[in-house]
């Protein structure tokens, strides 16, 4: 700790207006601390050692900082500060709960639209940056919750009218077969019956359960088979829709009659050379690992 006095203390010495002079009125006391920045060394080093340094930029190579309050002091300030801080970003918190308790479909419209959508993204933000939104904010956030709504609520309608009205379809027979492929060792397989590729949905996916129905020569999409109804793409006319009811009620004569009609097995896709599997229309090792035989 260093005292240092006043530079014009002399000059007010020899100034004599009739008042005592308070010779501790203008003495400041400061603190000094090694600069945490060089340790002590005033030189700043980047990356290595004695590749690049230069002055320290904290202590202007000083190696030395000096404040006007005490260690203690600053350490007591940093601390109120950091409680503040707690409390205002804990103050914060819980009025964003109490907005989304008392807005919970705003609030899960928000969260759901947010990855997507940057209004909602900013409407979040500034929701969890103060605690509440702006009244303007709030009108445009309940607007479009309400939209959302209508159309999820539409959707809904539509998809239950869709699956009211999507064919039947029995695919036991393939469930079967692909059950038997796999516990054979086939991780993915396939059937090829009529002109089409009939695959199941991988454990994964969204739609598991399902089968998907694809076109054997272009490989567009047709449909897929969940819970005994067909549901077909925008590309599957009603002709071809017929033809994916039919061939999939009897698996086994449909992949017989592919073999016999392209000269392929259903299952493997390979040309079918020997002639008992020719007159067969399948392969053999191919027919047993789904069921066939």
């Amino acid at each position: 700790m260093n005292t240092v006095s006043n530079p014009f203390d002399d000059m007010s010495n020899d100034l004599d207006f009739g008042a005592p002079v308070n010779s501790t009125a203008n003495e400041v006391t400061y603190f000094e601390q090694t600069c945490t920045k060089c340790n002590g060394s005033g030189r700043y080093t980047f990356g290595y050692i004695n590749v690049r340094s230069g002055e320290c930029f904290a202590c202007k190579g000083k190696g030395k900082l000096t404040f006007k309050t005490s260690p203690a002091t600053r350490a007591k300030a940093k601390a109120n500060a950091q409680r503040r801080a707690t409390e205002k970003a804990d103050a914060t918190a819980n009025a964003v709960q109490a907005w989304k308790e008392a807005n919970p479909s705003e609030a899960e419209w928000m969260e759901r639209s947010a990855p997507k959508f940057s209004f909602a993204y900013a409407m979040l933000e500034a929701l969890n940056k103060y605690g509440t939104l702006t009244e303007k904010q709030f009108e445009t956030v309940q607007r479009l919750t309400a939209q959302s709504a209508q159309f999820m609520a539409e959707r809904q309608a539509e998809r239950i009218a869709r699956a009211e009205s999507a064919p039947e379809v029995t695919v036991g027979a393939i469930e079967v077969a692909f059950s038997n492929a796999k516990q054979a060792g086939i991780k993915f397989p396939k059937l090829r019956l009529d002109t089409f590729v009939f695959s199941p949905a991988s454990e994964t996916s969204k739609n598991v359960g399902a089968i998907y129905i694809k076109n054997k020569e272009d490989g567009m999409y047709l449909g897929k088979v969940m819970g005994g109804r067909l549901f077909t793409s925008r590309d599957c006319d009603t002709a071809t829709t017929e033809r994916i009811v039919a061939v999939s009620s009897d698996p086994k004569q449909a992949a017989i009659a592919y073999g016999q009609k392209f000269g392929k097995c259903a299952i493997c896709a390979r040309a079918l050379t020997d002639k008992d599997s020719i007159a067969l229309g399948i392969g053999p090792i191919c027919a047993e690992k789904y069921g066939f035989i």
